[in-house]
């Protein structure tokens, strides 16, 4: 009932921009089938979650926004057990590894557009997924080091998903593996590819539609030898490989995917919407946690 076409599929009608800020009608549909989502159980499953929340230690003492925690409830199909789950593995990443949501800033993650490494198309797919776009072969390691790069996801995946849209859809992603071994493979460490399957897979609240491989890379092929084994079957089943960008046009619409991928966009950067989800207040609760202690607030209390 909500496959389309990508052949058929036109800008205004079945295509709609990235940068939305609501459901619409059809999309309310496609979340009460696919998602068990009616306006009731949203409200009273939110509720409960907020309760579970404040009465379990590790989450108690932080305040969440409604979006955040819907963005759970959907992914797991308001299947509360295991939404409250995920969120308390979500916390447990975010303090393990605080140093990728330290000092977010525009300037620094506008370099991936830049040099077009990293970006999210400016159309959602004729189904309503938004799509992330990677050029492997566009990032120098000594101009955007790893630690930035890492904080450009955490950007990207959390602030995306603050769009509805993103929610109930959820994401494909086209990456271009082609590189330069030297410059890449020695971040191909367990440490790094852990931190990206666990936090994509296991922790960021995404339905994971598709992954589209185009090109092939030493790196990798390093890579993937060490996270596959590590990927469910659901997610390895949704992989697909190109030897080339053409046949790209058999998923997306030629009309969303950038000239030099065969389509028909020109810019393809999200200028004005990563400015909107980079200004202070809003990185002040990425990922939708108001009151998450800041890098002095720890200090203080070490």
């Amino acid at each position: 009932m909500f496959e389309r076409n990508p052949a058929t599929a036109r800008i205004g009608e079945e295509i709609l921009p990235f940068e939305l800020g609501y459901l619409p009608e059809y999309f309310q549909k496609k979340a009460a089938a696919e998602l068990n989502e009616t306006p009731d159980r949203k409200e009273q499953s939110l509720r409960q979650l907020k309760e579970f929340l404040k009465a379990d230690k590790h989450t108690s003492g932080f305040i969440f926004d409604d979006d955040f925690l819907i963005q759970f409830l959907r992914v797991k199909k308001y299947n509360m057990a295991k939404a409250f789950s995920q969120i308390k593995a979500y916390i447990t990443l975010r303090k393990k590894n605080p140093q990728i949501f330290l000092n977010l800033s525009y300037e620094w993650v506008v370099r991936t557009l830049q040099d077009r490494a990293l970006t999210i198309l400016p159309y959602r797919c004729q189904d309503g997924c938004t799509i992330i776009f990677i050029e492997l072969d566009n990032w120098n390691p000594e101009t955007l080091p790893i630690e930035q790069v890492k904080k450009a996801f955490v950007i990207y995946l959390l602030q995306s998903l603050r769009e509805p849209m993103s929610q109930v859809n959820g994401i494909k992603a086209i990456i271009d593996v082609k590189s330069n071994p030297i410059r890449h493979v020695r971040y191909c460490t367990p440490s790094n590819l852990h931190l990206i399957y666990y936090g994509i897979q296991e922790v960021c609240p995404s339905r994971y539609k598709e992954v589209h491989i185009v090109n092939d890379s030493l790196a990798f092929k390093a890579a993937w030898f060490i996270i596959r084994p590590f990927l469910s079957e659901k997610i390895r089943k949704r992989v697909n490989f190109h030897k080339s960008s053409e046949t790209l046009l058999n998923f997306f619409p030629k009309a969303i995917l950038p000239k030099h991928f065969g389509g028909d966009l020109e810019n393809y950067q999200v200028w004005d919407w990563l400015k909107k989800v980079t200004t202070p207040e809003k990185l002040a609760t990425i990922g939708g946690i108001k009151n998450w202690p800041s890098q002095n607030d720890r200090r203080r209390s070490t």
